[in-house]
């Protein structure tokens, strides 16, 4: 089993790859969105270098029921299920010119079977864009999408050729499937802890074997100091905890307006206290800064609310929205976030506004 030397650029857009497969007989070319011409790849990548079979995960791959909206915003009925996940090497993406972001993380591959199950036709490969493969603590992995250059070069055997070389249909009509293949980048020491398919309609989530949260995640209620930037550019001191992530009851949000996709969503309260440990007054933004991490890998922000009059929906007040935190005195502030139906909240994460400072994320539960 050998693999052919390639050279290999990245085009625009964050986390896209362009594959070019040379030929015996030349050197493919390509040119980015900016119009430079890429760098050609390192000559040191060994052509014979046997490609590694990668490392099969123990996964639920039991088929589940969705419906798919497509880009007509047309509704169709399908079964998906993931079929094989694989734990590839950073060796797998020699040549491959990362983004800065994804440099030293190891490709997965993520091998879905997608069945048609209602009576129009449907494009497989938009539906996989659906998937995501996600850690314990909600960070999703990173997809990348490839393309080739030359169709007559040899695509080698390796399983990231395998994976972007899977041939399906270009449209499935009733009763028809198709299998399909995502590569997504992780970090090097993480283990991803679920396969999830979202759609406007719901979530749906298949464990991985093996994914725990890691070290560096603070329990619920335990308190963590950090700086915040203020209006004024002064960093202050504050001490941030996060008090409860509790679900609300049916109705929760009756009084405001939503979408139907939002009224069809799970509310949840997450609730934070902060106090002012600086020498001046501080203006109560802080829950701006306050994400929900997912089980399916979604990061949420807070729903806006309008509601004139109104210190927040029942159940979910702020003690002090309105008014300055003085010196030494603490606020209690509560969001409202929608977790699609199928999905659940994981991890809860502050991220600071001054400069180089650290996130911080609680356990969700």
């Amino acid at each position: 089993m050998q693999r052919v030397s390639r050279r290999i650029s990245t085009i625009a857009g964050a986390g896209v790859l362009a594959l070019l497969l040379a030929g015996c007989g030349g050197a493919g070319t390509s040119e980015s969105a900016s119009g430079e011409k890429p760098k050609a790849a390192d000559k040191t990548q060994a052509a014979d270098k046997p490609a590694s079979p990668g490392t099969p995960l123990t996964l639920d791959t039991a088929p589940r029921r969705v419906n798919y909206t497509d880009r007509a915003k047309k509704v169709h009925k399908l079964t998906l299920n993931p079929t094989l996940l694989t734990r590839g090497s950073v060796d797998d993406l020699d040549g491959v010119r990362l983004d800065d972001d994804m440099r030293g993380m190891v490709p997965h591959y993520l091998t879905v079977s997608i069945t048609n199950t209602g009576s129009g036709t449907v494009e497989p490969a938009m539906a996989v864009r659906n998937f995501r493969l996600a850690l314990a603590d909600g960070t999703a992995g990173k997809a990348v999408s490839f393309f080739s250059g030359n169709p007559l070069a040899s695509p080698g055997t390796g399983p990231l050729e395998a994976c972007i070389g899977t041939k399906a249909p270009r449209t499935l009509t009733a009763g028809q499937a198709a299998t399909e293949c995502r590569v997504v980048m992780l970090p090097e020491d993480a283990k991803p802890a679920t396969v999830s398919y979202s759609d406007e309609s719901a979530t749906r989530t298949w464990k991985v074997e093996g994914g725990e949260i890691g070290g560096g995640v603070l329990a619920a209620g335990e308190p963590a100091q950090v700086t915040w930037k203020d209006t004024k550019d002064k960093d202050v001191p504050l001490t941030v905890t996060l008090k409860s992530v509790r679900k609300a009851g049916a109705g929760a949000l009756a009084e405001y307006k939503l979408s139907a996709r939002q009224k069809a969503a799970t509310v949840y309260f997450v609730t934070l206290a902060y106090r002012n440990n600086g020498t001046s007054k501080l203006y109560p933004g802080m829950d701006s800064a306050v994400f929900l991490r997912t089980e399916s890998g979604q990061t949420l922000r807070k729903l806006t609310l309008i509601a004139i009059g109104s210190n927040g929906p029942e159940g979910c007040p702020s003690s002090a929205p309105y008014g300055m935190v003085q010196p030494g005195k603490s606020v209690q502030q509560c969001g409202v976030y929608l977790v699609d139906q199928g999905d659940k909240p994981v991890t809860v994460t502050f991220s600071s506004t001054a400069e180089g400072a650290e996130p911080v994320t609680w356990k969700a539960s």
